[in-house]
């Protein structure tokens, strides 16, 4: 396979986002570029299931910019995809229909499962160059994908709706969040494990991962707690994360806003997404998580190169 730019959009419910990465093999390429637009497609959206008309324009405004960005580093092929907030929402086709009428980028909704597949083999390949088992845990803004990985391939996939942008919207009114806020939101993150903890319980694996912003977030705030200098994210601690949590809910909006790493609409979204994260490893009994930079976008690139070395 000769040498290429492959540029991939992830649609996502909180932002959307675009790497542009020079590749001469699925299992080699060098990042040239990673850029974010904060849309938030999610917000109301998860629950009225309709995108609404600005939601559409934000995002073909994002998508266009995202094109010309990778036009200009020559981009020979752009791939983009789309998750929760438009997979659940009724308007779908005429999303994907305006999307490519106004910025000419063709976006293919993705099914929970396969979001999954493609985040695992992207943790896989970049966690232990596909020679391990892991699982790994993504939290998005509408959903979180569980992806148990052996040998770089999919073992067991899961999906379940919890979204730091939806279980804010569904949950939490007061600023800060009210107890019953809280335990109602705990409540329906159990509900959501119970499924993928009695089909995973008997499985082992090697190391756990995680992926997507709040992860990455959460683990820079804990590096910053620690005064970790390297700029590397350390692991998760669960111990470390619940007592994080708990000062994050004790906190108002604007307060959290001030936090190292943290932007103004993460802080909006980052109780939902710690607890999501507490949940989970509480479930799973995982103690420690490595978070992993590689996400949805560098799944999405890997598979369509491996297709072309096929």
């Amino acid at each position: 396979m000769k040498t290429q730019t492959v540029a991939a959009i992830d649609i996502g419910s909180n932002s959307l986002k675009l790497v542009v990465v020079r590749a001469s093999t699925a299992d080699s390429f060098t990042i040239v570029l990673q850029e974010r637009e904060r849309v938030r497609l999610g917000h109301e959206t998860l629950k009225t299931h309709q995108l609404s008309d600005e939601a559409i324009n934000l995002s073909a405004q994002a998508i266009g910019k995202f094109r010309q960005i990778a036009e200009n580093r020559n981009a020979d092929v752009i791939l983009a995809v789309a998750t929760a907030s438009v997979r659940e929402a009724e308007n779908a086709a005429h999303f994907v229909a305006e999307i490519e009428r106004r910025t000419g980028v063709r976006v293919e909704v993705l099914s929970s499962l396969e979001e999954a597949r493609l985040i695992g083999i992207a943790v896989a390949q970049k966690i232990c160059e596909n020679e391990c088992s892991l699982l790994n845990i993504d939290i998005g803004g509408g959903s979180t994908e569980l992806s148990l990985m052996k040998a770089g391939e999919p073992h067991k996939l899961f999906s379940m709706k919890l979204g730091a942008v939806g279980l804010t919207e569904k949950f939490i009114v007061s600023n800060p969040p009210k107890p019953k806020e809280l335990k109602n939101l705990r409540l329906e993150i159990a509900l959501e494990l119970d499924k993928p903890h009695k089909k995973i319980k008997s499985e082992t694996w090697e190391i756990s991962t995680g992926t997507s912003g709040t992860i990455l977030n959460l683990a820079g705030l804990l590096s910053f707690q620690d005064n970790e200098s390297s700029g590397r994210k350390p692991s998760i601690q669960l111990k470390k994360l619940s007592a994080l949590n708990e000062k994050l809910a004790q906190m108002t909006t604007e307060e959290r806003a001030e936090l190292p790493v943290i932007s103004p609409q993460r802080a909006e979204v980052i109780v939902a997404g710690g607890q999501i994260l507490e949940g989970v490893m509480q479930n799973l009994k995982i103690e420690t998580l490595q978070p992993c930079s590689y996400a949805l976008r560098e799944g999405v690139i890997i598979d369509y190169l491996r297709l072309l070395e096929a």
